[in-house]
């Protein structure tokens, strides 16, 4: 089969490798239909997330694709089922599942990043290997696209999960830093939490225009406006009274303090590339409380069936179709930052 496999800093290519087998009696084989290029894949790349090991390992972790071979312990899926599957696979038994603490089950890992993340397959390939098959995969309904489940086992649950953590009542502000997939899901999900107003901050003209298609109520740019000021005239001066920050950058980390109203709630799900400094005592003397953490993968049928009704549609978050034969191009180009592009639907079978 063919895989993209990163072998050293900053260096990957699209390459043969041993197709994926069942190895577990709770495995599923399923052959990849789409996948794409996220920003955990260029930390990854650029080694932001720890050294590239010398024997390289397979990238990506965000796929749909058909069932071709089950364990014999799997029980609710069977060859032909189109399904999503999700970019951290958990067991489900293990201590930390059971405490709901899927994001960080002792038996997983996070798909496409290595040994010090699993060791597990990676989506950027024909085929993948899923672990606990009947915990982790979610079988696509009829009608939603391949786009639209491709979105579910990662960014749109992410983009959900940070919200669920900000946003302590119904009819709050919601304030969104960064219109890159996981902030534009955010504000595509914020509704489904009862938000009355959504707000998305981000320098990128296109990306706010598609954040409001998505659902953003208003958009600033802070290369050109005062984002304190104009959240304080959107609030009646009070601030938003949750935050998602999709960016993780130093410039908005450091503003949470000036947009956020006293008792406000933080989500923090931008990844930022190395330490960075924030101004914990402003954020104490308004009672913000702040969260952080990887989203919450277990909730993929419930999007789905969002999705089905009609109250989601993440597709236009996807603004390229790339085939697999270029996607050695597409991650160059998402790693460049190339302009107009927010997130490749790459197709693979």
């Amino acid at each position: 089969m063919r895989a993209v496999v990163v072998s050293a800093l900053d260096t990957y290519s699209l390459t043969q490798r041993p197709d994926a087998t069942l190895l577990a009696p709770t495995d599923a084989l399923v052959k990849v239909r789409a996948t794409t290029v996220s920003g955990s894949d260029a930390h990854l790349i650029a080694g932001h997330l720890g050294p590239v090991p010398t024997e390289g390992f397979p990238l990506g972790h965000e796929l749909v694709g058909d069932v071709v071979e089950v364990g014999a312990a799997v029980l609710n899926l069977s060859p032909g089922d189109r399904v999503a599957v999700p970019a951290a696979p958990w067991c489900g038994t293990c201590a930390r599942c059971r405490a709901g603490q899927i994001q960080l089950c002792l038996r997983g890992g996070i798909f496409g990043a290595g040994p010090a993340f699993g060791g597990l397959g990676g989506a950027q390939a024909e085929l993948v290997r899923v672990p606990w098959a009947d915990t982790c995969l979610s079988v696509v309904p009829d009608g939603v696209s391949d786009a639209q489940a491709l979105t579910v086992g990662d960014i749109l649950s992410t983009g959900w999960t940070a919200v669920r953590e900000a946003v302590s009542t119904p009819g709050q502000t919601l304030l969104v830093f960064g219109a890159g997939p996981v902030g534009l899901s955010a504000v595509h999900t914020a509704r489904l939490h009862g938000v009355a107003q959504v707000i998305t901050v981000d320098t990128v003209a296109d990306r706010l225009a598609l954040a409001r298609t998505l659902g953003a109520d208003h958009v600033i740019d802070p290369s050109t406006q005062d984002v304190a000021a104009v959240v304080a005239s959107l609030t009646d001066g009070r601030g938003a009274q949750a935050v998602v920050d999709a960016a993780g950058v130093p410039a908005t980390i450091g503003a949470w303090a000036a947009v956020a109203a006293v008792g406000a709630r933080i989500a923090m799900v931008g990844m930022p590339a190395g330490p960075v400094e924030m101004a914990l005592g402003a954020l104490q003397m308004k009672n913000i409380s702040v969260w952080t953490g990887l989203g919450d993968l277990g909730h993929m049928d419930m999007l789905l069936a969002m999705i089905v009704a009609g109250r989601l549609d993440p597709a236009p978050i996807f603004t390229e179709t790339v085939p697999f034969d270029r996607i050695e191009t597409a991650i160059a180009q998402f790693i460049a930052r190339k302009p107009g592009l927010v997130k490749q639907l790459v197709t693979v079978g």
